[in-house]
């Protein structure tokens, strides 16, 4: 299928600040290109018949597709726009995780022109109207504002963009998320939309009944300036929920250097007290911000553990960048990663892929929540990440706790595979751990539930208070038609359904 010699492969260190980008993009588009089936001349044939925003014919001859697809040159977005359209994939499925891995590294992606076929007035008039968005339009959208250094919008209509966008960011899974998160984060970087996406971010967070708070809230760890005084107050509230969901946001902008000196001691007093209690998925997003903090205050937070043995877990976890001791994750992510290649390649694999085992092992291992999911999403934007996906939700059976947590996170970015129906049982049998998760993964995927397991979430709902919120969400996102059996069961559920009937039902992508 004309590969080349060698698959890219990222030389980085495994605890450096900043990735191979230029291997990552090349891996990305040679993948697709070769697991589908389009040969190198036929990719330069259709891509030589393009043209760039201004017109110009692409150039694709042999040596330049070649530095492509190994990671020496940064392909051009057109180009990559034209891997999408002779690939067939969906329009942007392959440019977001691109711009995502550009911005970082220190590279803010760029703006691109409106096409002709679909201007930036239609767009806009379909957003503003209610049209129609999938979520290459809405990725389109932002590019295309974004191209501009200043753009004025009416307040309003301002507002209103920024309002729907976000909501749709909250109530979407799967690829459909992951463009309007790109989509999202392109308007927050840009000076003439920043102030109205902050808006909406605010507006919806502070709703006192809001029932989807994680898709929100991480958009604040890609903003600078005073924001690090909101998220503290988020760590400090009342609100559960929205605490745990702002751990993430407060170790990326630690690692970004966004948190003043006069909040350093306050995160650390506060990972401390957390530590010894925390579990679940919200204790890896603990440990990566406790392992971004200076080093004065990251000893704080070891002197206060009385666990010795948690003091020398949080020490070799801060040493190694990894969450599971090295040996034990090398051979699992190289397991997963050979049977993914197996899978969507429907033979042998010629030689194992080396850079879909590093990340595999990032996804899954890394201490840094942002590299494990962006790693996450560039295999989920190749036909490697259905087949893993089958795999990892077998994982999330795993006796190891912190595993089985990594499992379920990486579930929710790459969906259930062909092991939806094990999700499933996972969560309606009440002797089964992490219920909570399954629930959870029912909701954030873009397969609905059947009438008869709409049902049994329902009486789940109404038999196990301490799930409810998670069969809540999962019926509100997944079969909406099925919440009216709620009704009555307690006042916080009454106030949540309210609540879901503003917000709306999970917004779906057409394949």
């Amino acid at each position: 299928m004309g590969r080349p010699a060698r698959l890219p492969e990222d030389h980085s260190s495994w605890d450096a600040e900043v990735v191979d980008a230029g291997a990552r993009t090349g891996w990305l588009h040679l993948s697709n290109r070769a697991v589908l089936g389009l040969t190198r001349a036929d990719l330069r044939a259709g891509l030589e018949a393009m043209t760039d925003h201004a017109g110009a014919a692409l150039v694709a001859d042999p040596s330049r597709v070649s530095r492509w697809e190994t990671g020496r040159q940064q392909p051009p977005v057109e180009v990559t726009l034209g891997y999408e359209r002779l690939l067939g994939l969906p329009a942007g499925r392959l440019l977001a995780p691109v711009r995502a891995l550009q911005r970082a590294t220190g590279h803010a992606p760029t703006g691109v022109p409106a096409d002709a076929a679909e201007p930036l007035e239609g767009l806009l008039e379909r957003a503003l109207d209610g049209g129609a968005m999938d979520g290459g339009r809405w990725l389109r959208l932002a590019m295309a504002l974004a191209w501009h250094d200043r753009f004025f919008l009416r307040a309003g209509d301002a507002e209103e963009m920024a309002a729907r966008l976000v909501s749709e960011v909250a109530r979407t899974a799967g690829s459909a998320h992951h463009l309007r998160l790109e989509a999202a984060l392109t308007l927050l970087q840009h000076p003439s939309s920043q102030r109205s996406v902050l808006r909406a971010v605010g507006a919806w967070l502070t709703d006192p009944d809001v029932q989807l708070v994680t898709p929100v809230v991480a958009l604040l760890g890609s903003v600078g300036g005073d924001t690090d005084d909101l998220v503290v107050r988020l760590l400090q509230g009342q609100d559960s929920r929205v605490a745990e969901a702002t751990l993430p946001v407060a170790a990326a902008k630690l690692a970004a250097g966004q948190v003043g000196a006069r909040h350093l001691g306050d995160l650390a007093d506060l990972a401390a007290q957390l530590v010894p209690v925390l579990g679940g998925r919200a204790l890896a997003d603990l440990l990566d911000l406790v392992c971004h903090l200076p080093r004065e205050h990251f000893a704080r937070v070891v002197r206060a553990q009385r666990d010795g043995g948690v003091r020398d877990q949080l020490m070799q976890i801060r040493g190694s960048s990894t969450l599971i001791p090295d040996a034990a994750h090398r051979r699992l992510a190289r397991s997963l990663a050979w049977r993914a290649q197996w899978g969507a390649e429907d033979r042998e694999p010629p030689e194992p892929d080396q850079m879909l085992e590093r990340l595999v092992r990032e996804a899954l291992f890394h201490v840094d929540g942002r590299r494990r999911e962006l790693a996450g999403r560039l295999v989920a934007a190749t036909p490697y990440g259905p087949v893993l996906a089958t795999h990892v939700v077998a994982l999330t059976d795993d006796p190891r706790e912190l595993l089985a947590t990594r499992a379920w996170e990486l579930v929710h970015v790459l969906g259930h595979g062909d092991a939806h129906r094990s999700v499933v049982t996972r969560a309606l049998d009440d002797t089964a751990p992490h219920r909570t998760e399954a629930l959870l993964a029912l909701g954030l995927s873009d397969v609905p539930l059947t009438p008869s397991e709409a049902r049994a979430v329902a009486a789940v709902a109404a038999q196990s208070p301490d799930l409810r919120y998670a069969a809540t969400l999962a019926l509100a996102l997944a079969s909406p038609d099925s919440l009216p059996a709620l009704r009555g069961l307690d006042a916080v559920t009454d106030r949540a359904l309210d609540w879901w009937h503003r917000a709306g039902p999970q917004v779906v992508d057409p394949m």
